[in-house]
């Protein structure tokens, strides 16, 4: 059952926007694509017993005039629409399991000026966690189909996104091979900077002398943090530490991370590079 916020905003969409839309048919802005990707990943949080978890793939459907305006720089229009979301994910603590993928689609059936948004998560360990108790921040229990923040109450017809199938899960398999590379350069007290290639698997760091990358920094854990892949992306994760980890100084407990973020470990700093 929809939520009666969002039910209240729909309304009010109805009310003023499509009227404003049909008699002076203004120009889509990037920014109002932000605003409802934005709302796409509020309504569709997720809890678990310590992290809330947030969609990481986006369908933005716009009527075909609408859609033929970005065309031209529809690719940076999608990155850029992609690291506003990572950033807001950041801000507020979300976890993401990829960094967020964008996707401008075309369809008649959305009005001129409209904007449709499915979010989607599509981790397949996430959602067996959703089918055994993991709840939505609304209290619902179980597994639901991707939700749909539009400016209007009607649904898209057919093409519409199938149900979860939780036993399907094949279909993920070569996303979980792709692996990214980088280099993380180690800048931390007593020792001059240094770079480690990373080329996926796992890289733990700490100050214990059993991790993959030691650091010599009493403000750091013995069993600090952890850098993997996952969906293709590079996700740092901090392992329960005394003093917390950090990225482009936000305190995290899991997230994707990319070329130019910084992760501080105490008083040291580990800054990813590209592997060229």
């Amino acid at each position: 059952m929809t939520r009666p916020l969002v039910a209240i905003e729909r309304f009010f969409e109805r009310l003023f926007e499509r009227p404003a839309t049909r008699l002076f048919h203004p120009r889509l802005q990037p920014v109002q694509l932000q605003r409802r990707l934005e709302r796409a990943m509020e309504s569709e949080r997720r809890l678990s017993a310590d992290r809330t978890y947030v969609p990481d793939r986006y369908r933005i459907v716009l009527h075909p005039d609408d859609h033929a305006q970005f065309e031209g720089y529809r690719g940076t229009l999608e990155s850029d629409l992609s690291e506003a979301l990572l950033l807001r994910s950041r801000k507020r603590g979300y976890t993401l399991l990829a960094r967020p993928r964008i996707g401008l689609e075309s369809s008649d059936a959305v009005e001129p000026g409209e904007i449709r948004v499915v979010a989607e998560l599509l981790d397949p360990q996430v959602l067996r966690e959703v089918s055994t108790g993991l709840r939505r921040v609304d209290g619902a229990q179980g597994p639901r189909r991707p939700a749909v923040a539009t400016a209007s109450s009607d649904a898209i017809p057919s093409p519409a996104p199938p149900p979860y199938d939780l036993g399907a899960t094949a279909q993920y398999q070569a996303v979980r091979t792709q692996a990214p590379a980088a280099i993380i350069e180690i800048s931390g007290p007593g020792v001059p900077p240094h770079r480690v290639a990373f080329r996926g698997g796992t890289l733990r760091v700490g100050r214990g002398p059993d991790n993959d990358v030691v650091l010599a920094d009493e403000r750091v854990s013995r069993r600090h943090g952890a850098f993997t892949t996952r969906q293709g992306a590079l996700v740092y994760t901090d392992q329960g530490s005394t003093n917390g980890s950090f990225v482009n100084g936000s305190a995290v407990s899991e997230i994707a991370i990319g070329t130019g973020d910084v992760v501080r470990l105490g008083n040291t700093t580990l800054t990813i590079h590209p592997d060229r």
